[in-house]
């Protein structure tokens, strides 16, 4: 038996989810998944949370050939605890690292739902990420890239890009709902605040969406040994779209400091990181 795992530790909620991975180019079968709000638990509960899964659903560890993880973009403590400790669990199983959208994972929980759903996740300091996709036949497409926003400028963005329904989602809802119904009017729809985060399930199902030569369906066809080769632990990089406070203010002391001189990269992935 050959397994995926699958886990997301970005926003407040805690998901995880075990597939088996089929012989040939068909959807993992989903075996066991669970999920559970985690408020800055996840660091102590992600791995155990996982053992528990496996244990009590009699699956072995050992068997566990690719791991996929939520790399944000999200709270930035609970993005590295998920790509952290993915990374540790990988490495020590000698498995290739694929990596996926948190809000398409948050999306794909409405692949049923027919026309666009829009997640809004929390970004804090007053700010969101947006998100766009088109379900529809148990099938996401993602209509934009991953970006932060303030909420008022990704609501008005919507509104003035949408001409039918929308289907809105994400746990930046809690903060901001009122200002996307209000701006997009009767096209909004709010989802059920127990729908606004990823399942296991809806990981395993944005990865499996997810395409190119380290991704989930590719790593599939390929040998432990292969895809470690092709897709090792230590390639990964998270998405935050954005840098930390204290990445923030080193930039700006150096340039103060280096009369706008280059900072050097930070080391993450999307707009300010590198290609994964």
């Amino acid at each position: 038996m050959r397994l995926v795992i699958a886990f997301d530790s970005s926003t407040d909620h805690l998901a995880v989810g075990v597939a088996r991975l089929a012989d040939d180019d068909t959807k993992p079968q989903m075996l066991a998944a669970v999920d559970f709000p985690a408020r800055r638990a996840a660091l102590g509960a992600l791995l155990p949370t996982v053992r528990e899964l496996l244990a009590d659903h009699e699956l072995a560890l050992a068997d566990v050939a690719v791991v996929a993880a939520g790399r944000g973009p999200g709270s930035f403590t609970g993005v590295r605890i998920g790509v952290a400790s993915a990374k540790g669990l990988a490495h020590g199983l000698g498995i290739p690292l694929t990596g996926l959208s948190t809000l398409d994972a948050a999306g794909w929980r409405f692949c049923e739902h027919t026309g666009l759903v829009g997640v809004v996740g929390d970004a804090m300091r007053g700010e969101v990420y947006p998100g766009l996709l088109r379900c529809g036949k148990g099938r996401c497409e993602r209509l934009d890239t991953d970006r932060v926003s303030r909420p008022r400028a990704a609501a008005e963005a919507w509104a003035a890009q949408l001409t039918e329904p929308v289907m809105l989602t994400g746990n930046g809802l809690a903060k901001y709902a009122e200002m996307f119904a209000e701006l997009l009017g009767e096209r909004a729809t709010i989802a059920d605040e127990s729908l606004w985060t990823p399942t296991g399930v809806s990981l395993i199902d944005a990865a499996w969406a997810e395409s190119g030569p380290v991704s989930l369906r590719t790593l599939a066809s390929l040998t432990r040994e292969q895809g470690y080769a092709l897709a090792g632990p230590g390639a990964l990089l998270p998405v935050y779209t954005r840098l930390s406070d204290a990445e923030e203010a080193e930039r700006d002391r150096a340039r103060v400091a280096a009369d706008n001189a280059a900072v050097p990269s930070s080391g993450v992935s999307g707009p300010l990181g590198g290609e994964r």
